[in-house]
């Protein structure tokens, strides 16, 4: 590719929404004395480890590693692991992209340099405290060297500076997130197309990654997707296990646009559900419902948790369990809060609601014999209660 290649036709966010982020992250650095913020290059858990750094350069998908360097004054920098010319083309918020080479503390080191004003206090995100990395995603090395050759900087941790920053949704960000859902159905739709008596898991899990892909949707993407009889949890390997009368399918699916994915849980049937089944989805499906009235500003995670609670226990008569996770953010990666167990129950209980905040909520229903049903969509948190960003049926689908 030339240096004077012609825009590249992929998604794009406008430089007003970039405005609008630049001005919320640089009002948090203001009040916490930061110069400037190192935003870290990692692909892990289908890039969601890297949702700060696109989150300010909107570079990324297809395993782009991107560090990022964003002073509270200045211009921000980019650096890729290589073809920096694609990048410069195919966004327009940042300027300044560079190869990097995954030199990724030298990159840190160069660009700091280049500041007219030395920076006395850098913070790192990613040091700690996500809600799928608790230890962090940046290389200890890395770090140190950064320490070494600004001996005289405090560094200090940005994790939750910038995430709280990305919590609440922007219309622009909602959008991405409706165009997601979208996908996401396509998705559902070419699932119970393809699944039949005698065809592979692994050709029905093809089948759905070529539909993300044809509806501009990016890899990589979570598609979690097992089958058999009562069978509760899907993999996230797909197998040649081939299809058979009786079977469930079961899934959790997600489909990145522009970085940002909504997720959904599609259950079918091949050939009718057993009533306990049945029973059970009916009891799940209405644990949904009931947190997705209440999810309003300012409600408190901890009531949406009892909502489910006590919907699982009244809805089933006393004869079926809850189960984690109830809910998490969803939106551009690793998002806040979450109530995957306990320990983030206690974490977040207190955590209100704001609007434009974005959740998957997947209740599940279990019974004694170990037997469970889970359904779930992706929904906005509004005045009105929780916006469904789906618009398929939340019924069971029976193939064949």
């Amino acid at each position: 590719m030339s240096g004077t290649q012609e825009e590249v036709a992929v998604p794009r966010l406008s430089v007003g929404e970039r405005d609008r982020r630049y001005r919320l992250v640089r009002e948090r650095m203001d009040r916490e004395g930061l110069d400037v913020l190192i935003l870290p290059a990692n692909v892990s858990r289908w890039e969601q480890m890297m949702a700060d750094s696109r989150y300010i350069t909107t570079i990324g998908g297809f395993g782009t590693e991107t560090l990022t360097i964003f002073p509270r004054d200045g211009e921000v920098t980019a650096y890729v692991f290589n073809r920096a010319v694609f990048w410069k083309a195919a966004q327009g918020w940042v300027a300044d992209v560079r190869d990097g080479r995954n030199h990724w503390a030298d990159n840190a080191i160069e660009r700091l340099g280049e500041c007219a004003t030395r920076p006395r206090r850098i913070g790192i995100s990613g040091l700690a405290g996500l809600i799928r990395a608790p230890d962090g995603i940046v290389p200890w090395t890395t770090v140190e060297r950064i320490k070494k050759a600004f001996p005289n900087a405090e560094f200090v941790d940005a994790t939750r500076l910038i995430q709280e920053t990305r919590a609440v949704k922007s219309a622009e960000e909602v959008a991405l997130m409706r165009r997601s859902a979208s996908i996401i159905e396509a998705m559902v739709a070419r699932m119970i197309e393809v699944a039949r008596p005698g065809v592979r898991e692994r050709d029905i899990y093809g089948a759905m990654v070529h539909t993300l892909l044809t509806n501009d949707g990016e890899q990589p993407s979570m598609l979690i997707f097992g089958t058999g009889l009562n069978v509760g949890h899907g993999q996230f390997v797909p197998t040649s296990r081939v299809l058979q009368r009786g079977d469930l399918l079961v899934n959790e699916i997600e489909a990145r646009y522009a970085g940002y994915s909504a997720q959904a849980v599609a259950p079918a049937s091949v050939g009718p559900a057993s009533d306990a089944y049945l029973d059970l989805f009916r009891v799940a499906h209405e644990a949904f419902e009931a947190v997705r009235a209440v999810m309003t500003p300012g409600t408190p995670l901890g009531t949406l948790m009892d909502v489910y609670t006590g919907t699982i226990e009244r809805a089933g008569r006393g004869r079926y369990r809850w189960a984690h996770p109830i809910m998490h953010a969803r939106g551009l990666g690793d998002e806040s809060p979450a109530l995957l167990g306990d320990d983030d129950l206690e974490r977040f209980r207190r955590v209100e609601l704001q609007e434009g905040m974005t959740f998957i909520v997947k209740p599940r229903a279990r019974g004694a014999d170990g037997l469970s049903a889970q359904i779930g969509d992706t929904v906005v948190v509004t005045p009105g209660g929780g916006e469904r960003l789906g618009k398929r049926a939340l019924s069971l689908a029976v193939i064949g």
